[in-house]
């Protein structure tokens, strides 16, 4: 189950929170503040706690503080039961899907090809494929005598098929959480969505496998698809550009600006958000991913927006 969308300026306000009870000597005034917004409603809770965790991997409020936001939460009452529900949400979903999350996540701490965010890592397999593995991607290589297997536990991989050294010739597959895809002599992406897997082919073709009870479906060259546990959606025209991460560019080909901030933020530390009323905007060029503050400057310089950050890990793009 995904989690549900928090409101864009809600998310601001919890950063400005942040920032506020980070930095130096806060007033009793302020915190009595700061703990009204938190209590008001269930999103301001939810907010809040997203904050807080991505706030994690870079620096903690004093603990007195994270204290007084517990007392805060617990003073809410019934808007505490309806954050706490809410909270549940944005950890997954249930009970199924939190459990499937830790899953996924253990298993993608233990792969043996794993990259960090912001990085793009080439690698040339036992056969002479070559994988690239995206920003924040964790995959697993099993070569056995009877098949040449990529599993894909998060992220994006990008593979250009090579002839099996082997004969007979083993097949290469591609595992999902959603299913199988098994490389017919073929240049092809597969990313893992929340809940689905998107393929795209470049070259030759794909056969994607899922229960038995469903026929396979065959994806041919500049055709891209998504799919889930219950079937395949409407094939589309494959993207090439989606390859171009695999040489450090992320490009735009008349792309809206909130899609735009999206992929880059998968290469981006800690938060990064696109702005509502800018969200329509257009983009075309190509932009170097290892430089993030020229893309930044880019932006801001052929279109109408700002880049605004609460902290350091905290960035957004604004209206001008």
């Amino acid at each position: 189950m995904k989690a549900p969308a928090l409101d864009f300026a809600v998310l601001q306000q919890a950063a400005d929170w942040f920032a506020t009870l980070s930095g130096g000597a806060v007033s009793e005034p302020q915190r009595q503040a700061w703990r009204l917004w938190l209590a008001a409603s269930p999103e301001h809770a939810a907010a809040w706690q997203r904050v807080e965790a991505i706030s994690g991997q870079f620096e903690r409020l004093p603990s007195e503080r994270r204290r007084a936001a517990g007392q805060a939460l617990s003073a809410a009452g019934s808007s505490r039961r309806r954050a706490i529900g809410m909270l549940a949400l944005l950890c997954g979903g249930g009970l199924l899907a939190l459990a499937t999350a830790r899953r996924s996540s253990l298993q993608a701490w233990v792969a043996s090809e794993r990259t960090a965010i912001g990085e793009v890592r080439e690698t040339r397999l036992a056969d002479g494929t070559q994988l690239w593995l995206n920003s924040n991607s964790a995959a697993d290589i099993d070569y056995t005598a009877n098949l040449r297997r990529v599993q894909l536990f998060r992220g994006e991989v990008l593979i250009e098929s090579a002839h099996d050294t082997l004969v007979p010739a083993r097949p290469l597959v591609v595992d999902s959480q959603q299913g199988r895809m098994r490389a017919l002599g073929t240049r092809f992406s597969v990313r893992q969505g929340d809940g689905y897997t998107q393929l795209s082919v470049f070259e030759g073709a794909v056969e994607i496998t899922q229960a038995p009870a469903l026929a396979p479906h065959v994806i041919n060259a500049g055709q891209q698809v998504r799919f889930s546990a219950d079937g395949v959606a409407a094939v589309h025209a494959a993207e090439p550009g989606r390859q171009a991460w695999s040489k450090g560019v992320l490009l735009a080909d008349n792309m809206r600006l909130e899609d735009f901030i999206a992929e880059l933020a998968d290469y981006t530390p800690g938060y990064l958000g696109c702005d509502p009323r800018i969200a329509d905007l257009r983009l075309v060029g190509a932009y170097p991913l290892a430089d993030r503050e020229k893309i930044f400057a880019a932006l801001q310089s052929s279109l109408p927006v700002r880049v605004s950050r609460r902290t350091p890990w905290w960035i957004t793009v604004e209206p001008n």
